[in-house]
């Protein structure tokens, strides 16, 4: 009998061991162009002779210099990645014939640069498969128009398995573009749902109203004055560019309708000009999706997420706030206007998202979450470049989210900055560090 109380007690022992050593499960939801999409042709006519009319899955992002050799292999790429708002049909549409998908759903081998994240969670005590999960999506769409309903329903299974899996609830994060996708899926989700699976929203760099580096990209492409040509081809192309375009607005976290950030000599253009701005540049095919993407509730309403929701953000850097151009645009979508002079925000920010979207929730959310009964966290770290919390070496945010998630530690500082820390001396202009995206 002693022995049987004995084994008891040992098993109990062992098993609590064992559980104090488990780590909370994570579910990851990615950046911009961070998830790998795959092509197939299916009869596909093209508008090149020279172009397949038929193929099976290969790599369609990320790019590589064998798919872009020649002129011909350039314009073949660009028509199989082209995705577009359909005003008739009311959803986003590939060419006729062409197939994409992500790959990998739950794993990391869909994400581009994903061992690059994975081997820093995976020493912290985490195992891919079974308390870290990846959950890729198409970037090039933004949650309008059913766009990412798909995704959103692998996602709900996803969870719900690994929480049945593990016992615990999902700490779900999101980076740089993935905290609005996400957000557009916890606004689907019922409250009682959200209550039975989501532990903690953790929304690292997000762009809750937009950033001007946004519309510099559909302007003249984003980049060096050298690559900047190509980089617009493929922004023109993606429809969630333009849902990142500054939020229109009259509040601290939005774009006043006077203020102005795409100049030319006899033109400028605010959050209030851009059908007129589109116009101009003789992208009137991206009016629709545009227009579409803007009225979705998920960043137009902006209704707090009804879960524990930690924001983290970097702040401090050179931010660019206005994009002024030598000469008039050409309406004439062929045409890349000339690589603009760029001013820093006076705000600051992480390098590509001035401050005043980060802290969007900041301001807007405390009343509704507080009647929900859930907690709101803010914690910026100066210096830290867009999207370096993934990584031990971008600063102290890494390990902070880290000792969060396992201990429940919170961070120690200001949640938001004062307007005199985050003023910088002097307002630098391009070139600007490389960052992750």
């Amino acid at each position: 009998l002693r022995m049987a109380n004995c084994v008891a007690v040992c098993v109990a022992v062992l098993a609590f061991a064992v559980l104090a050593l488990a780590r909370p499960p994570v579910v990851f939801v990615p950046g911009l162009t961070e998830s790998q999409l795959l092509y197939k042709l299916d009869d596909f006519k093209s508008s090149y002779p020279f172009c397949q009319n038929h193929s099976s899955w290969k790599i369609l992002w990320p790019i590589t210099n064998a798919d872009l050799a020649t002129t011909e292999d350039v314009l073949c790429w660009l028509e199989r990645y082209a995705i577009f708002y359909n005003d008739k049909a009311g959803s986003y549409v590939t060419l006729p014939g062409v197939n994409t998908t992500t790959f990998d759903f739950g794993g990391w081998l869909g994400l581009q640069g994903g061992h690059m994240i994975t081997k820093s969670w995976v020493a912290a005590g985490w195992t891919v498969g079974k308390d870290l999960f990846a959950a890729p999506y198409d970037w090039r769409v933004p949650t309008a128009a059913g766009a990412q309903d798909a995704y959103y329903n692998h996602l709900r299974i996803l969870i719900e398995n690994v929480v049945q899996t593990t016992g615990q609830k999902v700490y779900f994060l999101a980076v740089s573009l993935g905290p609005q996708i996400a957000l557009g899926f916890l606004h689907r989700m019922t409250p009682a749902w959200k209550d039975a699976h989501i532990a903690w929203f953790i929304a690292e760099s997000p762009v809750w109203s937009g950033t001007p580096v946004a519309a510099w990209t559909i302007v003249s492409g984003f980049g060096d004055a050298n690559s900047s040509g190509f980089d617009r081809q493929i922004s023109l192309r993606t429809d969630s560019i333009p849902w990142l375009f500054p939020r229109a607005g009259t509040t601290n976290t939005t774009w006043g309708a006077g203020e102005k950030f795409i100049v030319t000599p006899s033109r400028s253009y605010g959050s209030a000009d851009y059908v007129e701005l589109l116009q101009d540049l003789g992208l009137d095919f991206l009016v629709p999706g545009f227009v579409r993407s803007e009225l979705e509730p998920d960043l137009n309403t902006f209704a707090a997420p009804d879960v524990n929701t930690l924001v983290t953000y970097g702040y401090g850097l050179g931010t660019p706030a206005s994009f002024t151009y030598p000469q008039d645009f050409v309406r004439n979508a062929s045409i890349t206007p000339p690589f603009p002079t760029i001013t820093n925000a006076t705000e600051t920010g992480d390098i590509y998202v001035p401050l005043r979207s980060t802290l969007r929730a900041f301001y807007e959310w405390p009343g509704a979450m507080q009647a929900a009964g859930k907690k709101l966290l803010y914690q910026g770290y100066p210096g830290q470049v867009h999207a370096y919390c993934l990584f031990p070496e971008g600063g102290p945010c890494f390990q902070d989210v880290l000792n969060f998630i396992v201990n429940g530690t919170v961070p120690v500082g200001s949640p938001a900055p004062s307007r005199s820390e985050y003023l910088p001396e002097h307002a630098h202009l391009y070139p600007l560090p490389a960052a992750r995206k």
